[in-house]
């Protein structure tokens, strides 16, 4: 399992991607985003020719060329699209579990820092929720608040003891573990700060 951070031009997706994908949906006809499909072939095409992902064409190509709506093809497109359209898919380890240990939340509310893996909500196109448990967004709201919430967070103050809630990682290994979480966490923070001085917003999916 991987969890891919999809970084993603925030006004072409909120005025581009996410409108023709939602008509797509709330129409049951894909004509609303064959044009944006078009627009992504060159990039389609070219992640197939790099990753050899088999003879079949991309499904952005099938679409521009008058592919017949159904539900199950409208998911694996927005993943498509997500991916073909991604200005960056940065790669790093999560350590969620240590991390959501190290930042824990406050009172009820969702740890920021889950929010920040995760994303803060469903990532929808109109009433279509694109992968619900499985896919995250954060919108520019989103990203420039855990950029501060990120920012302010002190790791040279985390302990191996925080750690001990992790049934599955011995006392031994606590040590090893935090220095491996402290190592990338400024991946992260660097991550969420470029996307708020450059307008980006990030979709978040969950790859078996």
């Amino acid at each position: 399992m991987a969890d891919y951070f999809l970084v993603q031009d925030g006004p072409r997706f909120e005025g581009q991607v996410r409108p023709p994908l939602a008509e797509a949906w709330r129409t049951r006809n894909f004509a609303p985003c064959r044009q944006l499909c078009a627009g992504l072939i060159p990039a389609a095409l070219d992640y197939a020719q790099r990753y050899h992902t088999g003879p079949e064409p991309p499904l952005v190509c099938a679409v521009a060329a008058g592919l017949t709506f159904d539900r199950p093809c409208w998911r694996a497109l927005v993943g498509e699209v997500l991916l073909f359209g991604a200005i960056d898919v940065p790669e790093f380890p999560a350590n969620e579990a240590a991390l959501c240990q190290l930042l824990p939340p406050v009172g009820a509310e969702t740890s920021p820092i889950r929010q920040a893996l995760r994303g803060s909500r469903d990532l929808t196109f109109g009433v279509a929720t694109y992968r619900p448990d499985r896919a995250g967004y954060n919108n520019a709201a989103d990203v420039a608040r855990l950029a501060d919430y990120l920012a302010s967070v002190c790791p040279e103050a985390w302990a191996p003891e925080a750690l001990r809630g992790l049934e599955e990682l011995a006392e031994e290994d606590r040590a090893d573990e935090l220095e491996l979480v402290r190592e990338w966490f400024p991946v992260l923070v660097a991550l969420y700060q470029r996307c708020r001085a450059e307008g980006h917003v990030l979709a978040i999916e969950e790859i078996y």
